[in-house]
């Protein structure tokens, strides 16, 4: 019998942590590379440099890295509030039938165990292969896609788009740098919503560039300075284009 419910696809780069530009530091901090690590991550997301152009240096910086520092780094990471409920309404609703995905220019590894650790293994996994060797093989059955590149969220997005169908405008991307451009605007210009969480200044000017019939489509959760970004706003979002399109209650 065919599932009535209207489809979604939905893929995130806000993994729910609170310090995503220092995650792969940290990683790196005990063999004393943190801060090159850091200028790598502020260069890409900011816009300085492309994605690919510093993948090898992270590879070359995290290949100390063990499992035992993979697992510890994953179990300490902090989330942005209500990020894992809203994570596991959308992929577990009754009310929707949704396919869901951390898309990602993160490290594999680490996405992969955080994806199993705090997400009750709820979301497919789209990351840079940096790590994937230190999966097991149920680890690495998450691994959708590797990517390389900025522009490999929008290859992620039509992977799940051509198998799950989703209604007409249910297809989302979430994403806070300049790294997610190109996923926002994906979503945003085949009819979904982008959505911009907290995201840096390099993100906003670029999405402002945009013509007005993407701009329509992309949403900005913006946050005071002395706030803790609240993801649960990211649900309420979702929530609201789903009732738009389909007057379905998430």
């Amino acid at each position: 019998m065919t599932d009535p419910r209207p489809r979604l696809v939905f893929t995130t780069d806000v993994n729910g942590t609170l310090t995503p530009v220092n995650t792969f530091a940290e990683l790196v901090r005990p063999f004393g590379l943190e801060g090159e690590m850091v200028r790598l991550m502020t260069d890409y997301t900011t816009g300085k440099t492309g994605f690919a152009k510093v993948l090898p240096e992270m590879r070359r910086l995290a290949c100390s890295v063990d499992r035992k520092r993979l697992e510890d780094v994953a179990r300490s990471l902090v989330f942005f509030p209500g990020a894992i409920d809203v994570i596991e309404k959308i992929s577990s609703s009754q009310a929707v039938n949704a396919v869901t995905a951390l898309s990602t220019t993160g490290f594999a590894g680490l996405m992969a165990l955080l994806n199993t650790m705090r997400h009750q293994g709820l979301l497919k996994v789209a990351a840079s292969p940096v790590l994937a060797g230190l999966l097991s093989d149920s680890e690495k059955s998450a691994l959708i896609r590797p990517i390389l590149s900025e522009s490999h969220k929008i290859l992620v997005i039509d992977d799940l788009v051509e198998s799950h169908c989703p209604n007409p405008g249910l297809v989302f991307h979430v994403g806070d740098t300049l790294g997610d451009f190109d996923g926002i605007r994906h979503a945003a210009e085949t009819g979904g919503l982008g959505i911009a969480f907290n995201p840096n200044a390099p993100l906003v000017s670029k999405l402002g560039d945009l013509p007005s019939s993407a701009r329509k489509n992309i949403r900005l959760l913006v946050f005071p300075v002395d706030t803790k970004p609240d993801y649960t706003q990211v649900c309420q979002a979702v929530s609201e284009r789903i009732w738009e399109k389909t007057r379905t209650e998430l």
